[in-house]
């Protein structure tokens, strides 16, 4: 019976953070596993937006640092989690540095994994403009995390993610870091103006894919669209190492 967290981070807006985090939970509903989010994005709390996830919002932030009580009621609501949760935490991009330092200082991951919780840092990387703002964010959480085994989310929705022809798995960041990089997950490249567009307004409307695949809102290829890319999506998340039970990693 073992406990896992898994937080989001990325210090550069616009990433696919909270995609990524809502993605995790709503899939974990979806696998009926018990599931709670958390949200600690000052700014665009998205998580906890989103109704039907039923994620907490805590205001982990005082001004410019971090509130000790509140990030105190984080770690509670981890350790009080049922045996065999699943806690996503989706952290704001703002408040990046801070959090990174914070909970470096204070071991916070070594606690969780002193008490048998797994961790895992989710971190998308995106192509186009954004690539080497996200890949510096990336490295500055193999830095302040060297013992906590990191997904890398690899965003193609700005364009591919390669550099000199190379993509990233075949970069000189990831094959250095390979050891410590528990997977290589993607939010695929999709048309704009149809599939990005039905992605765009659902986070807008605050909906999961479930809620927009049923709702009248969205026009009927729309809801097929967007069908089309969570079972695509539900595919890939059935095959990620990372979700695999603890009893069956210990067996391997």
């Amino acid at each position: 019976m073992v406990k896992t967290v898994h937080i989001v981070m990325q210090g550069k807006g616009g990433a696919g953070k909270s995609l990524t985090s809502s993605m995790l939970v709503q899939y974990l509903q979806h696998a009926e596993h018990d599931v709670q989010g958390i949200d600690l994005d000052p700014t665009t709390p998205t998580l906890s937006g989103i109704k039907a996830l039923n994620a907490v919002p805590i205001q982990i932030m005082d001004g410019d640092d971090i509130n000790p009580r509140h990030f105190d009621d984080l770690m509670t609501r981890i350790f009080e989690s049922g045996d065999d949760a699943h806690t996503v935490i989706d952290t704001g991009t703002s408040s990046f540095i801070a959090t990174c330092s914070y909970l470096s200082e204070n071991n916070a991951f070594d606690l969780l994994q002193n008490f048998g919780v797994r961790v895992f840092i989710h971190c998308p990387v995106c192509g186009g403009a954004a690539l080497d703002d996200t890949c510096t964010s990336l490295l500055s959480i193999l830095s302040h995390f060297p013992d906590v085994p990191v997904v890398v989310w690899v965003n193609e929705f700005f364009g591919p993610v390669t550099k000199n022809g190379k993509s990233f798995e075949e970069s000189a960041l990831y094959l250095e870091n390979a050891d410590r990089i528990a997977a290589v997950m993607t939010h695929p490249k999709v048309q704009a103006g149809t599939f990005g567009e039905d992605i765009r307004a659902m986070m807008q409307a605050k909906m999961t894919f479930a809620e927009a695949i049923q709702s009248n809102d969205f026009n009927v290829m729309a809801r097929q669209r967007l069908k089309i890319y969570w079972t695509k999506a539900v595919d890939r998340l059935d095959n990620a190492a990372f979700l695999v039970p603890a009893e069956l990693e210990a067996a391997e």
